[in-house]
């Protein structure tokens, strides 16, 4: 199977680095034993489980960044190729209490006064509810192209169908969702591309989720579009499945502030938090550390 195929050929880590590698892998992945030939995202790792990886080498001294962590994705490749220095990341210069988003508070990225100004003015809430705002990533920009190119026909649309057996535990599931939104800064993000020298990112604070109630007929021909100028960019349609006596919820998200296995993982983030473990969910890293690296 596919975790056979990750672990084929196991290799006990060699020497302190790829062993401290190995156990940060064990303690994000969930796995009892990490070898030196076995692949990250083989075992389950996604972009967001990778920030969390390299803060946590950073802590150890290891100096690593999210994209050699891509290109070199088993420990031995890893320990072999990690820069010698780490990237130093600028801090979030917006307060809460920021009145006005000048130039210098934006270390990530270069906008004009008037530039941000726009943006700033085109956020629900205005200026208290932006909490950072910095450049997309190469493969963000990628996806951002491809959207802009194919408005009715987004390949980067992930969905997600879950049936739930009453409207009590929909509701609770809705809520936890939510919780999972307020943890994430990646998931209260809205992209901005008119009238910027090059295309931004903007977290806000706050970003309420929208609920969209529909007959259970209709799920199956709910276009797969998401405005990426709106946060979150997460669409919820719920439904009634009279007939199985059940509830549906269909969840859509773009691929811009999320991959597949993250999708699965936000689910199960949510079960913790409906099942009272909320407390055991690992801190979120900012998603500002990948985009400076």
């Amino acid at each position: 199977d596919g975790d056979a195929f990750a672990r084929a050929g196991y290799e006990e880590p060699e020497g302190e680095i790829e062993q401290t590698i190995a156990r940060v892998w064990a303690e994000l992945l969930g796995v009892d034993q990490i070898g030196r030939h076995d692949d990250f995202f083989a075992l389950g790792g996604h972009s967001l489980l990778a920030v969390s990886v390299v803060e946590c080498l950073r802590e150890r001294g290891i100096a690593c960044d999210v994209r050699t962590l891509f290109g070199n994705p088993t420990v031995a490749a890893l320990a072999a190729a990690r820069p010698t220095t780490g990237i130093a990341v600028p801090d979030n210069l917006i307060a809460e209490d920021t009145a006005v988003i000048t130039p210098d508070l934006l270390p990530l990225v270069d906008l004009s006064q008037e530039q941000i100004d726009r943006i700033v003015a085109a956020v629900p809430g205005g200026v208290g509810n932006v909490q950072d705002i910095y450049p997309l990533a190469p493969l963000q920009e990628g996806m951002l192209f491809h959207h802009l190119m194919a408005p009715d026909d987004d390949a980067y649309v992930l969905s997600n169908l879950l049936a739930i057996d009453t409207r009590e535990r929909l509701d609770s599931f809705l809520a936890a969702l939510q919780v999972v939104v307020d943890r994430h800064d990646v998931l209260r993000t809205s992209l901005v591309w008119e009238g910027v020298p090059r295309p931004v990112q903007v977290v806000h604070r706050h970003a309420r989720l929208t609920v969209e109630w529909v007959e259970a007929a209709e799920l199956a021909g709910i276009a797969k579009r998401i405005d990426l100028v709106e946060a979150p960019l997460l669409r919820v349609f719920t439904a009634h499945d009279v007939e199985n006596d059940r509830w549906l919820l269909y969840l859509l998200m773009h691929h811009v502030i999320d991959d597949n296995t993250s999708l699965q993982t936000i689910v199960g983030e949510v079960g913790a938090i409906m099942a009272g473990r909320a407390d055991e969910l690992p801190e979120p890293v900012p998603y500002r550390n990948v985009v400076a690296q």
